[in-house]
């Protein structure tokens, strides 16, 4: 979509007349700490070359001198005063790196070398602000011209910060017994209240087997069409919404928003598309059904996007506005996932394989960075129906990145599905909902039964309502 003028923003070093004469945010004495500590010990020189790369630093003269280390460690030398300044002497760089004066003075100019990790982080910090002042200082010249609608500028906006918070999404190794740590503490505040639990879907069948809906986690579930697999999501999503307060966000690239509306109404009220589109106006009982359906959807927050060209930068994007909007988001529907554009417009996929797998890869780090659970749904292949079989990960169409890239892979499949007969697809009938890949529990086969008339999934252990 921003293919045609997103070469016009490669060249992020060009400052325009708007910032010329300003200076951009920095701090000389982190980085001159930064830089002594690294001359200093081993620790703070393996801290800043994991963390920090040689643009991170302001001072030109940093950069020059960042690089001298740098090329020391990688021959496996040491790094102190006297292999820095012989090495920016050999390359030429002494003078432009300051002098000998300037870069032995260094070790000495910082406060106190244990604190090493925050001048880093300070370091880290402004450079990342450098960046989005760059970044963005060309989206607003580009707003200053007539040649470019704002949703693609919005798009490019999206992109930019995206891809500034991927880059210092950088967190390094962290200690086991750390983790372990924060687990239990995390594991405790669950078992005392005071953490709200996974969401469930409000099938006991299915939260038992995968224990609800972990935050961070990528849920794919495929089927073939006319099987009910939109009609699930969106019990679930309803089940979320109603009975915890979970705050549900769809991206409805099929249908319509009046259409995911009007199936949340059909399956609340029970009643089918073609009883809602046929009712009498003096129809007194429907009408109440309406009034009680509306009365308990009305508050539910559920917010639905059916843009049919979203990808997946604008989904994050809006997602994450939601999130602040609302302090809290629990749950992402995407229906589905082959309709979906490539995640970003400077995609190097030639194919729509590549492309596919470019998409799974990107939901997956959108849940993890939102930490709330995504739930795309995904199309199977035709050999499903060719060889009247189970459904296998094999099956998952366009991409075996999605099987890999999934926490959970669910199929749904009708047993009797054979030919289409009209009276067949009105028929209540038994669906078996198959959990092929869970990577936190099980696998297994759960009975539903499946309404196609008011697109209403239902099972022997679900009445509607969550589990004490």
């Amino acid at each position: 979509m921003v293919d045609a003028y997103q070469g016009q923003m490669h060249d992020s070093g060009k400052i325009s007349d708007r910032l010329r004469g300003q200076t951009l945010p920095n701090n000389t004495g982190a980085e001159q700490s930064v830089l002594g500590c690294a001359m200093m010990k081993l620790e703070p020189l393996a801290a800043m070359m994991s963390l920090l790369g040689q643009e991170d630093f302001y001072d030109p003269k940093h950069q020059l001198i960042f690089e001298a280390i740098t090329a020391l460690n990688e021959n496996q030398k040491p790094c102190d005063i006297l292999t820095v300044t012989n090495h920016l002497i050999s390359n030429g760089n002494i003078g432009r790196a300051g002098g000998r004066e300037y870069v032995s003075a260094l070790p000495g100019s910082v406060p106190f070398a244990a604190n090493y990790p925050v001048y880093i982080d300070v370091v880290r910090d402004l450079a990342v602000k450098r960046r989005m002042i760059m970044s963005l200082d060309g989206i607003i010249g580009l707003c200053f011209t007539s040649e470019f609608e704002a949703e693609q500028l919005i798009e490019l906006a999206a992109q930019r910060i995206m891809h500034i918070r991927e880059d210092d999404d950088n967190a390094g190794l962290t200690h086991l017994g750390e983790i372990l740590g924060a687990r239990i503490n995390e594991l405790g505040a669950i078992a005392r209240g005071e953490r709200t639990q996974p969401a469930r879907t409000g099938y006991p069948s299915l939260d038992r087997v995968l224990g609800g809906l972990r935050k961070g986690a990528l849920y794919i579930l495929a089927s073939r069409p006319g099987v009910g697999k939109s009609a699930l999501s969106l019990n679930m999503a309803h089940n979320v919404a109603r009975y915890y307060g979970a705050v549900v966000a769809i991206f409805s690239l099929e249908m319509s928003k009046e259409e995911v509306a009007t199936r949340l109404l059909s399956s609340k009220t029970m009643m089918s598309f073609q009883q809602l589109e046929s009712l009498d106006i003096k129809d007194k009982v429907s009408w109440d059904k309406i009034a009680d359906g509306l009365g308990e959807l009305y508050g539910v927050p559920i917010y639905i996007d059916d843009h049919s060209s979203v990808n997946v930068v604008e989904i994050h994007a809006r997602c994450r506005q939601l999130q602040l909007q609302k302090q809290k988001l629990d749950l992402v529907v995407v229906d589905y996932l082959q309709l979906m554009g490539t995640a970003t417009s400077r995609s190097k996929a030639e194919n729509r394989q590549q492309q596919i797998a470019e998409i799974s890869r990107m939901l997956k780090v959108m849940a993890r960075d939102l930490e709330v659970p995504v739930l795309a749904l995904s199309q199977l292949s035709r050999e499903v129906d060719r060889a009247a079989r189970r459904p296998r990960l094999a099956d998952l169409r366009e991409s075996g990145a999605i099987e890999q890239d999934a926490d959970v892979v669910m199929f749904l499949h009708d047993p009797n599905r054979g030919e289409e007969e009209s009276s067949y697809q009105q028929d209540i009938r038994d669906i078996d909902l198959i959990v092929e890949k869970n990577r936190q529990g099980e696998r297994a086969t759960i009975a539903l039964e499946w309404n196609p008339q008011t697109l209403t999934f239902s099972a022997p252990d679900y009445r509607g309502i969550p589990e004490p």
